[in-house]
C-alpha cells in the first residue's frame, strides 16, 4: 500500500547533520510516510548513515555521479509514492507533529496546494538565532506576497500535492537554487492556495556551507528572472523587470521611469484579475495591498524624485479617509529615513562581531531576525 506522504531529501556529503535530520522524520507522530533520500554521489559517510537506520520507511536512491540538488529532487519526485511531498534538507530538522499539522490543512482544503510552517533558525551548533513567523490566510495573501517577492513558505518547511507539481514538470532545473520560489509562482498561477501552520515545526540551520549561502548572488539572478516570467504571465506587455524591482523595494527600481513602472503595475493588477479569475472583492483587496506597498517602498528613499511620483500615485488611490495620514507619514519619512538607514548600518556592523556572523551577513532570514532583535521591526 502506498504511503500518504513522501518526505523528500536530496543530499550530497551531508555527514555532519544528516543523522539528526533523518531521525527527526522517523520520530513523527504521523507514521504513514516514506522517507525518500536521494544521495547525490556523496563521498563521505552519508550513505552509511542512511543505511544504518534499518527502517523500512527509509528508501535510498543513489546517483551514480553528482548531478546537483534540483535534478536529484526531480528524481525523487519521479519515484515518490505519496499523495503529498514534504521537503526537508539534510542540515535541518523537524519537530514531531510537523507532518500531522500540515496534513490537517491539505486534507481539509482541496484548493490549498502548498503548506509551510513557522521556522526556528539555528546556527551550526544548534543554538537558536530567532524565528520566522509569518501568515498566509487566503489566496489574495499568497498572490500579493508572491508579487512583492516575499516567500513565506521556505523550501525545507514545505509540503505540497504531488500530482499538480508533476503536471507542472517538477522543479525547473534552470532555476536552482531558487527552484522552490519558481515552483510556488507556478502553483499560484494555477490558482492553488498556500497556508502556513503557525507553529515552529522546522529547525532551519544557518551555516556558511549551505547552498543558499554559497550561491547567493546567482540565486538572486535566477530568482529575479523567474519573477519576471511570473509578471509576464499576468501582463505580457508590462515592463516586468522594472515592475518587479518596484514591488520588491529594490533600490535599482529608481533607475527606471516611474510613470512606466506605475503603468506596468496597473497592467499587472488588471492581468491578475483576469488571469487568476479574481472576484471583485479579491481584486479590490489585491489593489489596496499593492497601493499600500507602493507607499512603503517610496518611504525607503523619500528624497529621490521618482519616489514622490510613486507616493503621490499611491496616496490618490487610497480611500479618502486614509489620504491625510498617508501625506503626513510621507513628510515624516523625509526626516526619519536617514536615521533608519544609519541604524541599519550600525546593526550590520554590530552583527559582524557576533558568533555565526558570516551566516547572519549572508542570510536574508538571519538579517531580518537580527534586525528585529535590534528593534528594526
Amino acid at each position: 500500500m502506498s504511503p500518504k506522504v513522501s518526505v523528500l531529501m536530496a543530499v550530497h556529503d551531508g555527514e555532519p547533520y544528516v543523522r539528526g535530520a533523518l531521525q527527526s522524520v522517523l520520530d513523527q507522530t504521523f507514521t504513514d510516510f516514506e522517507l525518500l533520500v536521494v544521495d547525490d554521489a556523496s563521498a563521505d559517510g552519508t550513505v552509511a548513515i542512511v543505511e544504518s537506520f534499518g527502517d523500512e520507511r527509509v528508501r535510498l536512491l543513489r546517483n551514480e555521479r553528482n548531478v546537483g540538488q534540483v535534478p536529484s529532487l526531480n528524481r525523487g519526485l519521479s519515484e515518490a509514492k505519496g499523495v503529498y511531498v514534504a521537503r526537508l534538507d539534510a542540515d535541518d530538522a523537524c519537530r514531531p507533529t510537523r507532518l500531522a499539522r500540515q496534513l490537517e490543512i491539505l486534507d481539509a482544503e482541496p484548493r490549498v496546494g502548498l503548506v509551510g510552517t513557522w521556522m526556528e533558525a539555528i546556527d551550526a551548533r544548534g543554538r537558536t538565532l530567532g524565528a520566522l513567523e509569518k501568515r498566509l490566510d487566503d489566496y489574495v495573501d499568497f498572490v500579493y506576497h508572491t508579487l512583492i517577492m516575499r516567500v513565506y513558505v521556505s523550501h525545507p518547511s514545505a509540503m505540497y500535492r504531488l500530482q499538480p507539481v508533476r503536471e507542472l514538470g517538477g522543479y525547473d532545473e534552470a532555476t536552482g537554487p531558487a527552484e522552490d520560489k519558481d515552483l510556488w509562482r507556478k502553483l499560484a498561477l494555477e490558482r492553488y492556495e498556500a497556508r502556513i501552520v503557525p507553529e515552529r515545526l522546522v529547525l532551519y540551520r544557518l551555516h556558511d556551507q549551505q547552498l543558499s549561502q554559497t550561491r547567493a548572488a546567482y540565486q538572486r539572478q535566477v530568482d529575479g528572472a523567474s519573477q519576471d516570467r511570473f509578471i509576464a504571465e499576468l501582463a505580457p506587455d508590462a515592463p516586468a523587470t522594472a515592475v518587479r524591482m518596484l514591488l520588491a523595494g529594490d533600490p535599482e527600481a529608481w533607475t527606471h521611469d516611474p510613470y512606466a513602472m506605475l503603468s506596468g503595475v496597473e497592467r499587472v493588477l488588471d492581468g491578475a484579475r483576469k488571469r487568476l479569475s479574481l472576484e471583485k472583492h479579491d481584486a479590490g483587496r489585491l489593489h489596496d495591498l499593492v497601493v499600500r506597498r507602493l507607499l512603503d517602498v517610496s518611504s525607503l528613499r523619500p528624497w529621490h524624485p521618482h519616489t514622490r511620483v510613486v507616493a503621490d500615485y499611491a496616496i490618490e488611490r487610497l480611500p479618502p479617509p486614509d489620504r491625510g495620514a498617508a501625506r503626513r507619514r510621507r513628510k515624516l519619512s523625509l526626516v526619519v529615513a536617514p536615521t533608519v538607514a544609519g541604524a541599519r548600518w550600525t546593526a550590520s556592523r554590530a552583527a559582524a562581531a557576533l558568533p555565526g556572523a558570516a551566516a547572519i551577513r549572508r542570510s536574508p532570514l538571519a538579517r531580518r531576525l537580527y534586525g528585529r532583535a535590534m528593534g528594526g521591526g
